[in-house]
């Protein structure tokens, strides 16, 4: 059993690195456009634009942060310390981590956007993964207190 939590949550580890490569490289390409836009002088610079960009490097630290903590609710897991409260906290510190940032990018950038349809549905996503992590640490801290009121009993 072990065995197939470790693959499903590498499996896990691999795809979030991959959507980080993606969305690193997505980004250098609206750089270079953006540089070269403003190299010909059609796009002066704003504060807005100088806003945006430190909104999105905060929450790309918030994004590694929340790497930082679900590899270490699947460590903690892999040394046998499954109903705890420290993995109730790291999967409810997972799941804000990835709603808030994602609606706040959203909400920040979305007039820049050329396809909004398409950039709304992505934050969807983003949001609709970080609600069902918020409903896994609920589950586990139902599961936490459940498994506490029955050491109690006798």
């Amino acid at each position: 059993m072990k065995k197939k939590l470790n693959i499903l949550c590498v499996l896990l580890l691999v795809l979030m690195i991959a959507g980080i490569v993606m969305t690193l490289v997505g980004a250098s390409d609206d750089f270079h456009k953006g540089w070269t836009e403003g190299q010909d002088g059609s796009e002066p610079s704003t504060l807005l634009g100088t806003f945006g960009i430190l909104i999105v490097f905060l929450c790309f630290i918030v994004y590694l942060y929340t790497f930082a903590c679900f590899v270490r609710f699947i460590l903690n897991i892999n040394h046998g310390e499954v109903f705890s409260w420290a993995n109730v906290d790291l999967l409810r510190t997972v799941g804000w981590c990835i709603v808030v940032p994602t609606v706040i990018i959203f909400a920040i950038m979305s007039p820049d956007f050329d396809n909004l349809w398409g950039a709304g549905a992505d934050a969807i996503g983003f949001i609709t993964e970080g609600v069902f992590i918020l409903i896994m640490a609920e589950a586990f801290a139902i599961g936490l207190k459940l498994k506490e009121e029955q050491d109690l009993t006798i």
